[in-house]
């Protein structure tokens, strides 16, 4: 039932300009801001934690804002999943940074690229369709809703897998068919598949799939993201790994890991998915920061 209302909001928001659905989310962020403190409350701390230095209303207007982009991911939706390939593909402005895609396919051994929970994730992923080999996704609560989703995000052609054995044998399998992979590299392991690394100086649980699958291969590694502009454009952008990504030391490549993600936010630092518990887990006895 949930995957057919899904469906049936994101065709109603296909047919609005995208112009027009970010003037609205500004409502609907409003809303949401005022109505969910956890969403409110979440956004409020992680800034705080990476932007000590910023004064109390910038730290305040940045977390408002981090919802507003949430709220734009929402209804833009409808173009995402509807929109015909030439609408959709006259939304982007020539990418930046593809040189590096290039240099890390050049290499050989596959090229591992990382999508932070950045500005406008949902239409990079569906951009990056035609890039990527597979895509590793975590699947949600509601089989019928993930239906849905995977359908609506491989319409383009893209191949999704879960974040399972059989998912992370896809990716080694296309990376040792030297090809390009997409991962997330912001998202909090589960089972005890992580280890605490720096995100802007805070310990952040990190998870080790990205380094191990660098050392199995012999991948190049390079993020990307989708950069929210002005006037319902979009922009997409590739900044190439540090090499201490490639360090067989875990700790050094996880910090490397991190500042990548870091590297991402700076371009654009409102348009992080700031209200995602990325400090839930502490280390040792440290209090629980939300």
């Amino acid at each position: 039932m949930k995957g057919i209302f899904f469906r049936a909001f994101a065709r109603f928001l296909s047919g609005f300009p995208v112009r027009l659905l970010q003037v609205l989310a500004h409502p609907l962020a409003a809303g949401i801001w005022r109505i969910s403190s956890r969403l409110r409350n979440v956004a409020r701390v992680n800034v705080g934690l990476c932007y000590p230095e910023l004064s109390a209303e910038a730290r305040e207007r940045r977390a408002r804002r981090s919802l507003y982009h949430y709220a734009c991911n929402a209804l833009e939706v409808g173009v995402c999943w509807y929109a015909s390939r030439r609408r959709f593909d006259a939304l982007f402005d020539p990418p930046v940074g593809l040189e590096h895609v290039t240099a890390a396919k050049d290499a050989g051994n596959g090229v591992v690229v990382m999508a932070p929970h950045f500005g406008a994730w949902e239409l990079l992923g569906l951009s990056l369709s035609d890039l990527l080999a597979v895509t590793l996704y975590k699947p949600g609560s509601d089989p019928d809703v993930d239906a849905v989703l995977i359908e609506r995000r491989e319409r383009f052609g893209a191949t999704l897998v879960p974040a399972n054995r059989r998912g992370l044998k896809a990716l080694m399998d296309r990376l040792k068919a030297a090809e390009p992979v997409g991962v997330l590299p912001d998202q909090e392991p589960t089972g005890g598949d992580g280890r605490f690394a720096p995100f802007f100086d805070v310990p952040a649980l990190t998870g080790v799939l990205v380094p191990r699958l660098i050392q199995r291969s012999g991948a190049r590694a390079v993020f990307t993201a989708c950069v929210r502009g002005d006037h319902g454009r979009f922009q997409v952008h590739f900044i190439p790994a540090e090499e201490d990504l490639y360090s067989s030391d875990l700790d050094v490549a996880l910090a490397a890991l991190n500042r990548g993600v870091e590297a991402v936010i700076d371009l654009a630092p409102d348009q992080y998915l700031w209200a995602y518990k990325r400090f839930r887990a502490q280390p040792g006895d440290q209090a629980k920061r939300y």
